[in-house]
């Protein structure tokens, strides 16, 4: 999370100690002003050149912000992403922000799923399932 009156500049540090793409945009830390992506940086960069770094996060930032809620399903959320054509959602809880998600996140969640399925009918098929014996 950053505050919207803070520079790209510090946009920038805070990506990097957080090692993340995106930061929702917030000034009470649970209201979502906007999100604020290394792409939309990079389109600043292109506007504004080098002075981009000076100019405050609520100029760059998207204010058209799709969020899921932390009750919703993984693939709803996958969904919402494809549709929207968006790599980062912000979460919120009660209506309120709860925290972020990523495409590679729900990657990782479901390559999981993935290899739990495979070792479950890798063990049904060799005999070695419980619940027949």
């Amino acid at each position: 999370m950053i505050s919207s009156n803070v520079t790209i500049n510090d946009v920038i540090d805070k990506l990097e100690i957080d090692k993340a793409g995106a930061l929702v945009v917030t000034d009470d830390d649970q209201t979502i002003l906007g999100i604020i992506t290394e792409r939309d940086i990079a389109r600043g960069l292109k506007t504004f050149g080098r002075d981009v770094v000076d100019k405050p996060v609520r100029a760059l930032m998207s204010h058209n912000v799709w969020t899921c809620d932390v009750h919703q399903p993984v693939e709803s959320v996958l969904r919402l992403m494809d549709k929207h054509q968006v790599q980062y959602v912000p979460v919120t809880k009660n209506g309120m922000l709860y925290g972020i998600i990523n495409m590679l996140d729900l990657v990782k969640y479901r390559l999981t799923q993935i290899d739990a399925e495979a070792e479950a009918l890798k063990a049904y098929v060799t005999g070695r399932h419980t619940g027949y014996n």
